[in-house]
Parts: structure tokens; sequence; C-alpha cells
């Protein structure tokens, strides 16, 4: 007889943010609910619907670059690949100091 393991769910930010909004807006009536229909952990929408925030979010304050800056970072290297200059990962790390050099 084989021990079967729980398989991992996939869900993302937009799947628990739907499922907050279907509560929201009396399309589920409770959480249990909606997390099966939007298949994300009953847990974690509870924590969501009681204010606990999203872990890269929480975690926001730690990072060098915040979301905004990691955004920009990503546009430069995009536009530099598109051109045909593959950023090289020293030069992504000098454009990321700069951003962060540039913070107001």
């Amino acid at each position: 007889m084989s021990v079967q393991t729980p398989v991992s769910q996939v869900y993302s930010e937009v799947d628990i943010q739907k499922a907050i909004s279907a509560i929201k807006n009396n399309e589920y009536r409770s959480i249990h609910k909606a997390a099966l229909a939007f298949n994300v952990p009953i847990a974690t929408l509870q924590g969501r619907m009681s204010g606990r925030k999203s872990r890269a979010t929480a975690h926001e304050t730690q990072q060098v670059l915040s979301a905004a800056e990691e955004k920009t970072l990503s546009r430069w290297i995009t536009r530099l690949t598109r051109t045909g200059f593959p950023a090289s990962s020293a030069l992504a790390i000098e454009i990321a100091e700069e951003i962060r050099r540039g913070r107001v």
C-alpha cells in the first residue's frame, strides 16, 4: 500500500484577489466556499480577509529595491536586450545601484 502525498496547489495573487472580491460582492456566503471555487488555500484566504498582507508585500521594506524600482530595472534590462545588448549580471547590478541612488 502506498501513501499518497498531497498535491501542492497552484494559485496566484490574482486568484486570491478574485476570491476576496467575490466574497465582498456576496457571490459566496463563506470563505470556505470561495476558497474551493477559486482553488486557493482556506487559511490564506482567511488571513487576507482579516487584513494579513501577502508575503511579497509584507517583506518589501526588507528589500534593496522597492517594487516600483524593480519594475524600472526590468524595463531597462528589457530595453537593452531588445536593442541587441544583453545585460550582464554586473551591468544589472550597476543599473540597480543607480536606481537606488536616485531615490528622493
